[in-house]
């Protein structure tokens, strides 16, 4: 695959064998224990650590509560900052890694962001409030605790990932961000190709009221997206987004790892991909199969103690904080697992996976080229995303939402399949859906899935998006092309690739009336994928 270079192929659970390989594939040295920390060597792996609660007083006067993690040993040592998720579950205190990083010499802070479970304010949804309180648990650890001022470093996951991005961009004193699972469009998040992802924005809403206390900003986004007003959020969103910092970012040359999952809910692949492009200082992302955090959740170190990512993770910071010359930081930009397979891939950036797509010939079942399938607009149909929000788990222990092709049929779902390959397929990338359809109303949303199916005609599924238009008169024909999210996924030779497209999915809010109707070309549905034969 051009531009690609695969690592050794590895075997069982996500573990250090697979980073291991990957170091040994490109000759970079495999040990990090070992080696200066920095400025003085002030600490070495085991240090006792004193833990204490305290509260810090923002700019602002809102009250933040945080926990500080400090090495026994002389100072100065690194500092982490870590900001909080959005919410957090039970194992997050069974199997907290700050002491651990305590231990090998950092001083860490962590801290519930402001509106969040023990802190005061508002949540600001990772915006300016949000970043500015960073800033300032920066400012105080490094009057309050032996933390060295240019080493410092912001680690966390999903809210907290978004954060540490935005709060980076911000502020000069960081040196290096771990973000884990970070949204990096939030626009994007909520709304796809004009679709209000409602049960995710719903999902979002319900956790932080149930965390804590969310800002009127806040508050206002969330009723204008459950409302369909969603041009009015793009503003509010694109403050809260990092890819519209990413220039700062790159004038400091601000060292940037991240971590993402195929069939994430949340954030929806390529997006952490085309934001990795944009950056020009030193940079990485891991693509691993499952739903949102789950290659590098706590639970899943738990089960997998050394498992890559995670650990990957910290020596990204050990690298650029201790100056540990273990080579994290001359590995490829991007690393990718695909969903049904165990070999790792690495690329040069995100472009290099998103080749020129190729076309697949497709034919409508059951009708001729020059047909057209008629649809009822807002039903559902056996084509499905999968349930929200355990789909991901599931997919990534092999078990991707699936149905069987002779099931889907009109008026519930259209389907057009290639032919058998004769070859197998690597697909890497997003793909597109093209077609052309009419409505019996001014507006509609249709659904578009894209399925790997084998000869008996079992269908798993590899991508899906949705797509809404209004304004337009009933019979006007619409062109729409659908961009999906990004997959890395191998289709056995033999096996068909098959579009659906239905009129709804759980995870949508359709804005098609009902008694509505969709009547989609033939002919004028097409695929693109970028993958190569063999």
């Amino acid at each position: 695959m051009s531009g690609m270079r695969k690592a050794r192929a590895w075997r069982g659970p996500l573990s250090v064998a697979l980073l291991a390989s990957v170091l040994a594939a490109h000759g970079l040295p495999a040990a990090a224990g070992s080696g200066g920390d920095g400025p003085g060597h002030a600490a070495r792996e085991g240090t006792p650590v004193s833990v204490a609660g305290t509260t810090i007083v923002m700019r602002d006067g809102t009250r933040i509560a945080a926990t500080a993690y400090v090495p026994a040993a002389a100072g100065p040592h690194p500092l982490i900052v870590m900001p909080g998720a959005w919410w957090n579950m039970p194992q997050d205190a069974l199997l907290d890694d700050k002491r651990q990083l305590a231990e090998s010499g950092y001083v860490v802070v962590s801290y519930d962001p402001r509106g969040l479970r023990r802190s005061g304010g508002e949540a600001d949804m990772a915006g300016p409030s949000d970043v500015a309180d960073v800033s300032d648990v920066i400012t105080w650890a490094l009057g309050h605790t032996p933390a060295d001022t240019k080493r410092v470093g912001l680690y966390s996951s999903s809210y907290g990932g978004a954060l540490s991005l935005n709060a980076a961009a911000r502020d000069p004193r960081v040196v290096a961000v771990a973000a884990l699972c970070p949204w990096t469009d939030l626009f994007e998040s909520f709304v796809r190709n004009d679709t209000h992802a409602g049960p995710i924005t719903t999902f979002q809403a319900l956790i932080g009221a149930a965390n804590g206390r969310m800002s009127p900003s806040t508050v206002q986004a969330f009723e204008r997206l459950s409302g369909g007003h969603t041009a009015e959020v793009r503003a509010w969103a694109r403050e809260r987004s990092p890819r519209t910092f990413a220039g700062r970012l790159n004038a400091r040359r601000t060292a940037v790892f991240m971590a993402g999952e195929w069939s994430d809910p949340l954030v929806p692949a390529g997006h952490t991909g085309r934001f990795l492009d944009q950056l020009t200082g030193p940079k990485q992302l891991w693509m691993s199969p499952g739903g949102h955090g789950d290659s590098s959740s706590r639970e899943a170190a738990l089960l997998q103690p050394r498992g890559a990512v995670r650990g990957h993770a910290r020596r990204w910071l050990d690298r650029f904080l201790k100056a540990r010359p273990n080579g994290a930081d001359r590995l490829p930009p991007l690393m990718v697992r695909p969903r049904n397979a165990e070999e790792v891939e690495t690329y040069p950036g995100w472009s290099a996976l998103e080749r020129s797509p190729s076309e697949v010939t497709l034919r409508a079942d059951g009708a001729a080229a020059s047909g057209s399938r008629r649809l009822l607009a807002g039903s559902d149909s056996p084509a499905d995303s999968g349930p929200f929000p355990v789909a991901g788990l599931a997919d990534s222990i092999g078990l991707p939402p699936t149905t069987v092709l002779p099931l889907l049929a009109p008026p519930l779902a259209a389907v057009w399949r290639s032919g058998p390959l004769d070859s197998p397929w690597a697909l890497r990338g997003s793909p597109r859906v093209s077609t052309r359809l009419t409505s019996t109303a001014s507006r509609g949303t249709f659904v578009a899935y894209l399925y790997d199916v084998d000869p008996l005609g079992i269908a798993r599924l590899i991508s899906h998006a949705p797509y809404s238009f209004a304004g337009v008169g009933p019979g006007t024909p619409v062109t729409a092309d659908v961009q999906m999210p990004a997959m890395a996924w191998n289709v056995a030779q033999g096996h068909h690739l098959a579009v659906v497209l239905d009129g709804a999915d759980h995870r949508y809010t359709s804005v098609s009336p009902i008694g509505s109707s969709l009547t989609f070309s033939a002919a004028d549905t097409r695929l693109r994928v970028p993958g190569r034969a063999g």
